[in-house]
């Protein structure tokens, strides 16, 4: 088996983790994201995939 060309040696050295805030916020954005798209394709879905007409209400 071959031995492994990278030692290791990243030029950054340590990768810190992102504060809590960040991390947070991250989680909240991404959730709201998610939210409003599905909140999107149940209004718009059929339309979108033509199981409807957009101006049959």
């Amino acid at each position: 088996m071959a031995k492994p060309v990278w030692k290791g040696n990243h030029p950054v050295r340590q990768i810190n983790a992102a504060p809590p805030f960040y991390r947070y916020c991250a989680t909240g954005l991404g959730a709201a994201m998610w939210f409003f798209l599905f909140y999107r394709a149940k209004q718009d879905g059929p339309a979108l995939l033509g199981l409807k007409h957009p101006w049959d209400h």
